[in-house]
Order: C-alpha cells, then sequence, then structure tokens
C-alpha cells in the first residue's frame, strides 16, 4: 500500500487559507498568520475587510522613569488586552520608548496621546509607524476678548483631533485641560484648540478661553468630533459646539458656537450616583453614557461602576411652542458595542463581527482619576492610578429584564504613571 503524503502547510489551497484568515478577526493574529510563509501572507488581502475592535492599553503597577528628552532608540513592552482574541492579552514591544508616560486617549489608525511627563511633554504617538507630533503644554487664552501676551502651562486631560494628521490635510487637536494646579487660578477646566500641521517638528500653543461660556461653575467632561465641529459635554449634561473657522497661533481664533441647552432629566434612583458622561456617536446620532456607582444612605458604597445608562437627544415642544432639548434614555442598545472612554468612545456593530460570539453592551475601563492632577503630582513612589474597574455592562431582555455587568482584570494592580486607555489599531 502507497504511504500517503500529508500535504505540506505551506500548500494548502487559497480558498481555504482566506477561510482561515476570516476566522482570525485579530489585528496581531493575522500578522502572525502572514509569517507563516508566503502563500499565507499572500492570502491575508484576500480576506474580507478587517473590522477591529479597540484593545484595552494596561498600563503595568510600575516602570522605570522616562528620561526627558527621551533617549532615541530605546524600547518599551506594554500589555494590549484583545477582545476579539477571546480576551488574550498582546504584550508588544513599541518602537518609542513611552516608559513613565501618562495616557489621556487615542484616535483611529495607532494614534496614542501620552504625556511624557505626566503634567507636560504632551505628545501624539502612532504605534505602527512611530511617527510623533509633539502637542502643547502651553495654552494662550483670552480675558473678554483679549489676548494673553504670555501663555500659561496646562495640563490636557482629555484630547481628540477632527480627522487622522496626514500629510496635506487640515487637521485640528482639542482638548480638556487643567490650570487648577497654579495657585489663586478659580477655572477647574478649559478648552484648548492647536493646528496639527507643523507639530511634528515644533511644539504648538494652544488657544482657549479663560471663564467657561455656559455657566462658570460647571466642569467639561468629554469631548468628541461630531458632523464637523467639536461637541464638549458638561457635568451639568448641556453641550456646547465649536466650528473652528480659521485657528493661526498668536494671530487670530475664529470659531462658531452653539450652546445647547438640555431640559433637566428626573432624578435618578436615590441609590445611586453619576460619576463620569462620556459623547459617543452611533448609527450618525449623538449618545451620552452615564457612569453609575452604587449609594447606601447616600453614602458612596464602591467607586467601582455598578451600572450605566445610555441617552439619546431627543426635541420636545413646549407648553408655548418652543423647541427644547432633553435626552431621552434608551432601553436596549439593540446590537450596538459602545467603548466609552474621555476623548476617544466609539461605537460599533455586533454584526459586523459574525462568528466571534460579541454581545453587545457598554465596554469600560478605570478612568477613576485619569484626570485628576492631584495624582499626576505625586511622586513616582505615591502615586497611583486604579486599573482594576474594567468590563463590560449589558441590557439581558427577560421577565423581568436583567443587567449583566462582567469584569476584567479585578485584581489588577494600580500602577504609578497611568490609567488604561483605548487603543484604536
Amino acid at each position: 500500500m502507497a504511504k500517503i503524503h500529508p500535504c505540506p502547510w505551506n500548500d494548502l489551497p487559497h480558498d481555504l487559507l482566506g477561510e482561515i484568515a476570516n476566522r482570525l478577526p485579530c489585528l496581531v493574529d493575522r500578522v502572525y498568520m502572514s509569517t507563516v510563509c508566503h502563500n499565507w501572507w499572500v492570502a491575508i488581502p484576500h480576506s474580507q475587510d478587517l473590522h477591529q475592535l479597540p484593545w484595552l492599553l494596561l498600563p503595568n503597577p510600575s516602570t522605570t522613569p522616562l528620561p526627558l528628552p527621551p533617549v532615541s532608540g530605546s524600547t518599551r513592552t506594554e500589555a494590549f488586552y484583545c477582545i476579539l482574541d477571546n480576551g488574550s492579552t498582546h504584550n508588544l514591544r513599541i518602537g518609542y520608548d513611552i516608559g513613565g508616560a501618562r495616557f489621556f486617549g487615542s484616535y483611529d489608525g495607532g494614534w496614542l496621546f501620552l504625556a511624557l511627563g505626566q503634567t507636560n511633554h504632551h505628545m501624539l504617538l502612532n504605534l505602527h509607524t512611530n511617527h510623533r507630533f509633539l502637542l502643547p503644554d502651553s495654552i494662550s487664552v483670552g480675558f473678554d476678548g483679549q489676548d494673553v501676551p504670555s501663555p500659561m502651562s496646562m495640563v490636557i486631560t482629555s484630547a481628540t483631533l477632527s480627522s487622522s494628521p496626514t500629510p496635506n490635510t487640515q487637521c485640528f487637536g482639542a482638548a480638556i485641560v487643567d490650570l487648577n494646579f497654579f495657585p489663586h487660578m478659580i477655572p477647574q477646566t478649559q478648552l484648548a484648540f492647536w493646528r496639527m500641521d507643523g507639530a511634528s517638528h515644533h511644539r504648538p500653543v494652544a488657544t482657549g478661553f479663560m471663564g467657561n461660556l455656559l455657566d462658570p461653575w460647571f466642569r467639561f467632561e468629554d469631548v468628541i468630533h461630531h458632523e464637523g465641529a467639536f461637541h464638549f459635554l458638561t457635568d451639568t449634561e448641556h453641550v456646547i459646539r465649536y466650528n473652528i473657522v480659521d485657528l493661526q497661533e498668536g494671530v487670530r481664533f475664529k470659531v462658531g458656537v452653539n450652546r445647547y441647552y438640555f431640559r433637566r432629566r428626573s432624578p435618578h434612583n436615590s441609590n445611586v450616583m453619576v460619576t463620569s458622561r462620556y459623547l459617543v456617536e452611533s448609527r450618525g446620532e449623538l449618545l451620552m453614557v452615564l457612569r453609575l456607582v452604587k449609594l447606601c444612605a447616600r453614602q458612596v458604597v464602591s467607586l467601582q461602576a455598578g451600572a450605566f445608562q445610555v441617552y439619546r437627544v431627543m426635541r420636545h415642544t413646549n407648553e408655548v411652542g418652543l423647541v427644547e432639548l432633553g435626552w431621552t434614555e434608551l432601553p436596549r442598545l439593540d446590537g450596538r458595542m459602545l467603548f466609552v472612554a474621555r476623548g476617544c468612545s466609539r461605537s460599533y456593530e455586533v454584526d459586523d463581527f459574525p462568528g466571534v460570539g460579541l454581545q453587545d453592551g457598554v465596554y469600560f475601563l478605570d478612568d477613576a482619576n485619569s484626570d485628576c492632577v492631584a495624582v499626576m503630582l505625586e511622586h513616582s513612589a505615591l502615586r497611583r492610578y486604579t486599573c482594576n474597574d474594567n468590563g463590560r455592562y449589558r441590557w439581558v431582555d427577560g421577565m423581568p429584564p436583567s443587567r449583566d455587568l462582567r469584569r476584567w482584570f479585578p485584581d489588577k494592580e494600580q500602577s504609578n504613571y497611568s490609567s488604561p486607555t483605548w487603543f484604536l489599531p
């Protein structure tokens, strides 16, 4: 009887290799597949378009402090938690040493917002290409329309972009910044804007306002770029829309401003308290996501997330015929996966990931003290960012309806340099 020789792996039929690639939804797994041999590498581009979910970038408990300025040629390894790959952790080497840097958001295409010096040396780094942009460390603000000639230092707590910072594309950055770590500075948070062109070789100075335009006592909680403009959410759940018309650093700043006042929502259950608010664009509309913690006798039981609520914008006509805006709660997400974090919330559809077993819900990370300047200013030996309140919260149909909260890494140690963040590969 003739001996049957198995088909070599590199001789598998092309359509079979394509099917294997389609069953590897994770970008890292596909990269590993492409390194097996030439035939496997060729099969990757011919598979279906790859939808990629965010990775959870988990900081280590501690790290060797980064020298400033950074030493060229040095690298670090960071841990990325991948939801698509059955919860695997990818330990990937980063070509630029970001050890000790604070993460304050990300942008699509592999961009990561960093503060190399905790409260300064802000930077935008692409982990795929190692391309870097310098971000503002200072802001020139105006009092009653008058420019301040000498910029003042600022700390960026969350940021986003108007578009990917590609060559020959007009791109603006916007951020929520804190000036309160300086004496006699009353405002808690301010808004900052800057141009990205030129930031690859010189650090821009941001432009902004002194004093909030809606109420001097509220705080800005989140920022998103939606329908061609930056939208800022306040802790009073109002929204300010900024459409940048012209921004020339130190010369002019023309911006269109729309203030959207929302009707006060019905009071929450007295057993919960809102700790964070996020804006996310989903199916063409703007949603607000509330993070809630549980109370007992009006005392916080735990700072960890106990529940989430999702609201959409609705227009109401009042008794005198005027149109008012209001937040109306969504009872279910209907196949949406909402990844929430300050400045980088994203929405995805479960139907875009067939065969993976994903479920809709709110996917969250631990940002309890990510914007706390007092923590940033602590000595590294004493500084503590919490990192163990990450997971997914979903609504389960049934009689009666129920809630499912699943936490990832509940025993994760605190970090002395950053909170977690979503990475958008």
